[in-house]
Protein backbone atom coordinates (compact mmCIF):
# COMPACT_ATOMS: atom_id res chain seq x y z
CA UNK A 1 0.00 0.00 0.00
CA UNK A 2 1.57 3.72 -0.81
CA UNK A 3 2.05 6.13 1.80
CA UNK A 4 0.81 8.50 -0.47
CA UNK A 5 3.96 10.58 0.16
CA UNK A 6 5.53 11.62 -3.36
CA UNK A 7 9.38 10.98 -3.97
CA UNK A 8 11.72 13.52 -4.81
CA UNK A 9 12.69 12.85 -8.21
CA UNK A 10 15.52 11.01 -8.55
CA UNK A 11 15.01 9.03 -4.89
CA UNK A 12 14.53 5.44 -4.34
CA UNK A 13 12.25 4.97 -1.38
CA UNK A 14 14.15 2.71 0.86
CA UNK A 15 13.57 -0.75 2.61
CA UNK A 16 15.44 -1.43 5.66
CA UNK A 17 17.39 -4.59 6.36
CA UNK A 18 17.95 -5.15 9.68
CA UNK A 19 21.44 -6.96 11.10
CA UNK A 20 22.46 -8.49 13.70
CA UNK A 21 25.28 -10.36 15.17
CA UNK A 22 25.40 -12.33 18.47
CA UNK A 23 28.75 -12.71 19.18
CA UNK A 24 30.13 -15.37 22.20
CA UNK A 25 33.18 -13.71 23.67
CA UNK A 26 33.77 -16.19 27.16
CA UNK A 27 36.54 -17.63 27.95
CA UNK A 28 36.80 -20.46 26.03
CA UNK A 29 36.93 -17.96 22.81
CA UNK A 30 40.46 -16.78 24.10
CA UNK A 31 43.41 -16.67 21.56
CA UNK A 32 42.72 -17.12 17.99
CA UNK A 33 39.30 -17.78 18.25
CA UNK A 34 38.33 -13.97 19.47
CA UNK A 35 41.69 -12.22 16.82
CA UNK A 36 40.07 -13.95 13.94
CA UNK A 37 36.17 -13.29 14.99
CA UNK A 38 37.40 -9.52 15.14
CA UNK A 39 38.93 -9.81 12.13
CA UNK A 40 36.21 -11.64 9.97
CA UNK A 41 33.55 -9.77 10.81
CA UNK A 42 35.61 -6.28 9.64
CA UNK A 43 36.30 -8.28 6.61
CA UNK A 44 32.95 -9.52 5.99
CA UNK A 45 31.65 -5.20 6.07
CA UNK A 46 32.96 -4.19 3.07
CA UNK A 47 31.86 -7.48 1.36
CA UNK A 48 28.05 -6.98 2.41
CA UNK A 49 28.52 -3.47 1.46
CA UNK A 50 29.70 -4.12 -2.18
CA UNK A 51 27.32 -7.19 -2.78
CA UNK A 52 23.88 -4.84 -2.07
CA UNK A 53 25.22 -2.32 -3.77
CA UNK A 54 23.60 -3.46 -6.72
CA UNK A 55 19.98 -2.73 -4.58
CA UNK A 56 19.80 1.11 -3.98
CA UNK A 57 16.48 0.16 -2.37
CA UNK A 58 17.73 -1.58 0.64
CA UNK A 59 19.11 0.43 3.59
CA UNK A 60 21.05 -2.28 5.66
CA UNK A 61 21.33 -1.44 9.66
CA UNK A 62 23.32 -3.15 11.60
CA UNK A 63 23.84 -4.27 15.94
CA UNK A 64 26.00 -6.41 17.76
CA UNK A 65 25.35 -8.54 20.90
CA UNK A 66 28.23 -10.04 22.80
CA UNK A 67 27.44 -12.52 25.39
CA UNK A 68 29.18 -13.95 27.99
CA UNK A 69 28.14 -14.05 31.88
CA UNK A 70 25.84 -11.51 30.27
CA UNK A 71 24.28 -10.53 27.26
CA UNK A 72 25.40 -7.03 26.55
CA UNK A 73 25.06 -4.38 23.53
CA UNK A 74 28.71 -4.52 21.60
CA UNK A 75 27.35 -1.80 19.61
CA UNK A 76 23.52 -0.83 19.84
CA UNK A 77 20.76 -1.01 21.14
CA UNK A 78 20.26 2.08 18.30
CA UNK A 79 20.88 0.80 14.81
CA UNK A 80 23.95 1.87 12.71
CA UNK A 81 23.62 2.26 9.27
CA UNK A 82 26.22 -0.50 7.31
CA UNK A 83 28.41 2.04 6.19
CA UNK A 84 29.08 3.82 9.21
CA UNK A 85 29.26 0.44 11.35
CA UNK A 86 32.44 -0.09 13.19
CA UNK A 87 33.87 -3.37 15.05
CA UNK A 88 34.70 -2.57 18.23
CA UNK A 89 37.43 -4.93 19.56
CA UNK A 90 35.85 -7.98 21.42
CA UNK A 91 37.64 -9.27 24.42
CA UNK A 92 36.93 -12.92 26.66
CA UNK A 93 35.24 -13.23 30.00
CA UNK A 94 32.86 -15.94 31.85
CA UNK A 95 30.53 -18.29 30.76
CA UNK A 96 27.94 -18.63 27.68
CA UNK A 97 24.16 -16.98 28.24
CA UNK A 98 23.53 -17.59 24.52
CA UNK A 99 19.52 -17.57 25.56
CA UNK A 100 20.34 -14.07 27.01
CA UNK A 101 21.59 -12.92 23.54
CA UNK A 102 18.98 -14.81 22.32
CA UNK A 103 16.51 -12.88 24.21
CA UNK A 104 18.23 -9.24 23.65
CA UNK A 105 17.39 -10.05 19.92
CA UNK A 106 13.85 -10.84 20.45
CA UNK A 107 13.48 -7.88 22.14
CA UNK A 108 14.41 -5.71 19.07
CA UNK A 109 12.11 -7.71 16.61
CA UNK A 110 8.69 -7.17 17.75
CA UNK A 111 6.25 -5.06 15.47
CA UNK A 112 6.66 -1.89 17.79
CA UNK A 113 10.62 -1.65 16.81
CA UNK A 114 10.76 -3.05 13.54
CA UNK A 115 10.30 -0.90 10.56
CA UNK A 116 6.75 -1.83 9.01
CA UNK A 117 7.96 -2.33 5.39
CA UNK A 118 11.25 -3.54 6.17
CA UNK A 119 12.85 -6.78 4.84
CA UNK A 120 13.69 -10.02 6.71
CA UNK A 121 16.22 -9.26 9.55
CA UNK A 122 19.46 -11.10 9.17
CA UNK A 123 21.04 -12.61 12.64
CA UNK A 124 24.28 -14.36 12.49
CA UNK A 125 25.12 -16.34 15.77
CA UNK A 126 28.93 -16.99 16.51
CA UNK A 127 29.89 -18.94 19.66
CA UNK A 128 32.24 -22.14 20.69
CA UNK A 129 30.36 -23.68 23.59
CA UNK A 130 27.21 -24.91 24.87
CA UNK A 131 24.86 -22.33 26.49
CA UNK A 132 25.32 -22.20 30.81
CA UNK A 133 22.15 -21.62 31.12
CA UNK A 134 19.43 -24.07 31.45
CA UNK A 135 18.40 -26.38 28.82
CA UNK A 136 14.41 -25.31 29.67
CA UNK A 137 16.06 -21.39 29.56
CA UNK A 138 17.45 -21.83 26.35
CA UNK A 139 14.64 -23.33 24.62
CA UNK A 140 12.38 -20.74 26.28
CA UNK A 141 14.30 -18.03 24.49
CA UNK A 142 14.17 -19.52 21.11
CA UNK A 143 10.27 -20.27 21.30
CA UNK A 144 9.81 -16.73 22.06
CA UNK A 145 11.95 -15.45 19.48
CA UNK A 146 10.28 -17.35 16.85
CA UNK A 147 6.94 -16.78 18.32
CA UNK A 148 7.45 -13.25 16.92
CA UNK A 149 6.68 -12.46 13.26
CA UNK A 150 9.64 -10.52 12.52
CA UNK A 151 11.54 -13.14 14.68
CA UNK A 152 9.83 -16.00 12.49
CA UNK A 153 10.33 -14.47 9.32
CA UNK A 154 14.08 -13.57 9.99
CA UNK A 155 17.30 -15.57 8.39
CA UNK A 156 19.07 -17.04 11.57
CA UNK A 157 22.38 -18.90 10.66
CA UNK A 158 24.84 -20.02 13.45
CA UNK A 159 28.40 -20.15 13.16
CA UNK A 160 30.51 -23.60 15.26
CA UNK A 161 33.92 -22.69 16.19
CA UNK A 162 36.32 -25.55 17.39
CA UNK A 163 36.17 -29.48 17.66
CA UNK A 164 32.31 -30.83 17.51
CA UNK A 165 32.69 -31.92 21.26
CA UNK A 166 33.07 -28.59 22.46
CA UNK A 167 29.91 -27.58 21.67
CA UNK A 168 26.14 -28.57 21.33
CA UNK A 169 25.22 -28.55 17.77
CA UNK A 170 21.65 -30.03 18.01
CA UNK A 171 21.13 -26.82 20.44
CA UNK A 172 22.75 -24.10 17.63
CA UNK A 173 20.34 -26.06 15.04
CA UNK A 174 17.47 -24.92 17.24
CA UNK A 175 18.38 -21.67 16.52
CA UNK A 176 19.06 -21.39 12.74
CA UNK A 177 16.00 -20.82 10.29
CA UNK A 178 17.61 -23.06 7.03
CA UNK A 179 18.17 -26.32 8.79
CA UNK A 180 19.10 -27.09 5.10
CA UNK A 181 21.93 -25.11 5.91
CA UNK A 182 22.28 -26.84 9.49
CA UNK A 183 25.36 -25.63 12.06
CA UNK A 184 28.34 -23.91 9.85
CA UNK A 185 31.33 -25.70 11.47
CA UNK A 186 34.33 -24.04 11.84
CA UNK A 187 37.23 -26.00 12.98
CA UNK A 188 40.26 -23.22 11.61
CA UNK A 189 40.63 -19.75 10.82
CA UNK A 190 40.40 -20.54 7.31
CA UNK A 191 36.53 -21.82 8.01
CA UNK A 192 35.79 -19.21 10.57
CA UNK A 193 36.89 -16.38 8.24
CA UNK A 194 34.86 -17.89 5.31
CA UNK A 195 31.75 -18.52 6.97
CA UNK A 196 31.76 -15.36 8.50
CA UNK A 197 31.94 -13.81 4.91
CA UNK A 198 29.47 -16.36 3.43
CA UNK A 199 27.02 -16.16 5.68
CA UNK A 200 26.64 -12.52 6.25
CA UNK A 201 26.83 -11.85 2.28
CA UNK A 202 24.65 -14.64 1.54
CA UNK A 203 21.96 -14.32 4.34
CA UNK A 204 21.90 -10.28 3.67
CA UNK A 205 21.49 -10.96 -0.39
CA UNK A 206 18.50 -13.30 0.52
CA UNK A 207 16.91 -11.10 2.57
CA UNK A 208 16.92 -7.94 -0.01
CA UNK A 209 15.61 -10.20 -2.72
CA UNK A 210 12.83 -11.24 -0.24
CA UNK A 211 9.16 -9.63 -0.57
CA UNK A 212 8.08 -11.12 2.65
CA UNK A 213 6.45 -8.66 5.02
CA UNK A 214 6.07 -9.65 9.13
CA UNK A 215 2.21 -9.05 8.04
CA UNK A 216 2.55 -11.90 5.92
CA UNK A 217 1.64 -15.32 7.17
CA UNK A 218 3.98 -18.49 6.74
CA UNK A 219 5.27 -21.65 7.66
CA UNK A 220 8.86 -21.49 6.97
CA UNK A 221 11.30 -18.55 6.42
CA UNK A 222 13.24 -20.87 3.59
CA UNK A 223 10.17 -20.17 1.65
CA UNK A 224 10.88 -16.43 1.58
CA UNK A 225 14.56 -16.27 1.54
CA UNK A 226 16.41 -18.43 -0.59
CA UNK A 227 20.31 -19.57 0.39
CA UNK A 228 22.91 -21.16 -1.68
CA UNK A 229 24.49 -24.41 -0.51
CA UNK A 230 27.46 -23.31 2.17
CA UNK A 231 30.90 -23.60 0.48
CA UNK A 232 33.49 -25.98 1.23
CA UNK A 233 36.06 -24.62 2.86
CA UNK A 234 38.92 -26.57 3.23
CA UNK A 235 42.22 -25.56 6.48
CA UNK A 236 45.23 -25.31 6.01
CA UNK A 237 46.52 -26.93 8.98
CA UNK A 238 45.68 -23.98 11.50
CA UNK A 239 43.22 -25.77 13.44
CA UNK A 240 41.73 -24.01 16.45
Amino acid sequence: MSSGIPMPEGQVAKRELHFFWLADYSGSMSGKKIATLNQAIREALPAIQQAVAQHPEIEIKMRAIKFADTADWHVGPNAVHVNQFVWPELGVDGCTSTAQAIRRLAEQLTTDQMPQRGLPPVCILISDGCCTESPSTYDRAIQDLVALPWGKKSVRLAIAIGEERDYDEKELLKFVSHPEIGVLKAESVEQLVGYIKWASVEATVGASLSRSKAGTPTNNTSQNVILPPPPAITSSGDIF
